[in-house]
């Protein structure tokens, strides 16, 4: 670990040089990396979190440019696979941090070896198929897991922990169906909404791996243009929960 590189982070009291030893031995697991995912895997590399493996099966496109921050017009031009353009630009930010790029879609059949070893992963998809899907890989391996959604100039995002918290079928209940939900492409987004949530989504990580801090103790909603945050509180887990009772009928799809 280089300390001048993380002199300024390490000043900061809660984290400290234990912390940024905590943070070095961690990996994070970015499932999606579009403009949430771009957002968080910069975050998490400069913070020195030691590997980062990256899960997306898209191309870059040029209408992604202006709010997925790790791309440029020739990734665009070539269609490089997202994954692939994010961990070459990731290398330069921070030689020191392994980055593991995976080509391909998070599946029921693969879900539980992409997570394996994960101190945190982080949701930064836009489809509840898949948020449902990260559930039940999460709660059976154990692992905390941070969901986050934004869409237009809002976002939500929960922190959900397994034997502490609810899991996302305990807040949610059955998943909408992903045409009902608005996206990017019928609702808009603006890059100022993806920043504050990468942001947030990453400072649970680091809470997360490190131990000290306030985590979010429920479901965050933030809309940057109406400057709204509100906090919803999270319900009690749910009695009748196949997740929380040991069915995680995701996998099994």
């Amino acid at each position: 670990m280089n300390a001048d590189r993380y002199v300024r982070q390490m000043t900061f009291k809660e984290i400290g040089i234990r912390g940024q030893r905590k943070l070095a031995h961690a990996s994070v697991v970015i499932i999606g990396v579009g403009a949430l995912g771009s957002h968080a895997a910069d975050l998490a590399v400069r913070a020195g979190i030691g590997k980062v493996r990256l899960v997306d099966d898209d191309v870059v496109e040029i209408d992604n440019l202006q709010r997925q921050t790790l791309f440029d017009e020739e990734d665009a031009r070539l269609a490089r696979p997202k994954v692939l353009a994010a961990a070459r630009r990731l290398r330069e930010v921070n030689s020191g941090v392994e980055i593991e790029p995976v080509v391909g879609r998070a599946v029921p059949t693969n879900i539980l070896d992409l997570i394996q070893g994960a101190n945190v992963v982080l949701d930064c998809t836009d489809r509840f198929s898949a948020r449902y899907l990260i559930n039940d890989a999460c709660f059976k391996e154990g692992i905390p897991w941070v969901y986050t959604g934004v869409v237009a100039s809002y976002g939500m995002s929960a922190t959900l922990a397994p034997g502490e918290t609810p899991c996302l079928r305990c807040i949610l209940g059955d998943p909408p169906e992903d045409s009902s939900m608005d996206t990017a492409a019928t609702a808009g987004i603006i890059a100022p909404a993806v920043s504050v949530m990468a942001a947030l989504s990453v400072a649970e990580a680091m809470k997360l791996i490190i131990g000290t801090g306030q985590r979010n103790p429920g479901l965050l909603y933030v809309d940057v243009w109406n400057n709204a945050w509100e906090r919803i509180e999270l319900p009690p887990r749910r009695p009748d929960c196949p997740v929380c009772q040991g069915k995680y009928e995701f996998l099994e799809k």
